[in-house]
């Protein structure tokens, strides 16, 4: 009986080990203990329902994996820690991991203060309409390293540790710096389900809007309708069939000179530093249209038929259809009043050699087929044809 429970004991603490090794980041503050769980969760007194369940082998595979959880909850002093009353803020220093660079503990700061000068910015505990704006985390998912390479490429990591020797810094190193270096950025069609998930919401288009006249303040023309407008433009055709060259959300409103830093820093249309300004518009096109001028740059990149936002095309279209409707309708009609008088002369459908309008003679006469063959009819009245 000993033999067995030290066998299952053994067994346990491989199983034990070989979880531990494949999770590839230390725990060591045990942190795990209790947040590897599933059910680790509660409710709020306002009914929210908040889940405190940390995946061990998707926490492994993304950039923070070797930030140590106190470096972020820095407000925890004691573990087992009471129950916790403040978030994690995204400008936080990191005390473990420094920034090589300047040797000071690595931050998002640069990246918040930026955030904040946007339209879009906000504190991470906000309510009333500041709460609809996003916040870091509503855009950045913390992703896989580098997830379109299945494994790091030898020849690269082997020229690394000839003067880098520890081969688990290399390794490291590779794929957090090649996540950044490659082309990783997300696609059109990702980036217009991204914006559209707050700028197609209608409920909160009517709450800024209602409240904004309120408060005698003024929205963006475009702001109640900008992703249908945008799906309505030939960029957003293009783009919902797949096509990369278009176009998308960023591209217009994110400017160029660092793209990756100033798209957190989206201002609105009417601010002097936004890409889509009506002094910036040209430059902006001329990102994609060299030889775009002042009268290219005023073609709506937002066309609509709504009436109290483009009036001619409003009317246009309905003038286009209405006239279309009446091509069809007659159309169709006068096919059906010519088939009514076919057939009441005796003429049918048939299919030979083509389809073709036939007759019974009404004098027993012979008729000529469409393919030059004598084809022999008895004379039917045309109720009886068939």
């Amino acid at each position: 009986m000993r033999k067995i429970w030290k066998t299952a004991g053994v067994i346990f603490l491989a199983l034990l080990m070989q979880i531990g090794s494949a999770w590839s980041f230390e725990d060591d503050e045990a942190c795990l203990m209790c947040h590897k769980y599933p059910k680790m969760g509660r409710v709020t007194e306002d009914g929210v329902q908040k889940s405190y369940y940390i995946m061990p082998e998707v926490f492994s595979k993304t950039v923070h994996r070797n930030v140590p959880c106190r470096d972020c909850h820095n407000y925890i002093k004691e573990l087992p820690h009471k129950p916790v009353s403040e978030g994690v803020n995204c400008a936080q220093d990191c005390h473990l991991v420094k920034n090589p660079s300047t040797g000071r503990p690595f931050s998002h700061k640069q990246i918040e203060d930026a955030f904040k000068r946007s339209v879009h910015g906000r504190d991470k505990s906000t309510a009333g309409l500041d709460g609809d704006k996003p916040y870091c985390t509503t855009c950045h998912t913390n992703p896989i390293y580098n997830p379109s390479e299945k494994a790091l490429p030898k020849q690269i990591t082997d020229r690394c540790v000839v003067c880098h020797e520890d081969p688990k810094f290399v390794n490291k190193w590779y794929d957090h710096t090649s996540r950044r270096i490659r082309e990783v950025k997300r696609s059109s069609q990702e980036i217009v389900q991204l914006c559209g998930n707050c700028h197609n919401d209608q409920q909160l288009v009517e709450r800024h809007q209602k409240e904004a006249k309120k408060a005698g303040k003024e929205l963006g023309r475009k702001f109640p309708f900008a992703v249908e407008s945008y799906m309505n433009s030939f960029h957003g055709k293009l783009t919902r069939y797949g096509t990369t060259k278009p176009a998308n959300c960023l591209d217009c409103h994110a400017d160029s000179a660092n793209y990756y830093l100033s798209v957190h820093d989206i201002r609105s249309s009417r601010d002097p530093k936004s890409p889509v300004h009506a002094d910036k518009r040209v430059e902006t096109c001329k990102r994609c249209h060299t030889s775009a001028d002042k009268s290219y740059a005023s073609i709506d990149p937002h066309p609509t038929d709504r009436k109290d936002d483009n009036p001619f095309v409003h009317y246009a279209n309905i003038i286009y259809t209405l006239m279309g409707d009446m091509a069809l309708i007659g159309l169709v009609g006068l096919a059906g009043f010519e088939t009514l008088g076919r057939r009441r002369d005796g003429v049918g459908w048939r299919f030979r050699g083509g389809s073709s309008w036939w007759r019974y003679s009404r004098r027993g006469r012979e008729r000529i087929a469409t393919d030059g063959e004598p084809a022999a009819v008895t004379a039917k009245p045309f109720w009886k044809w068939r």
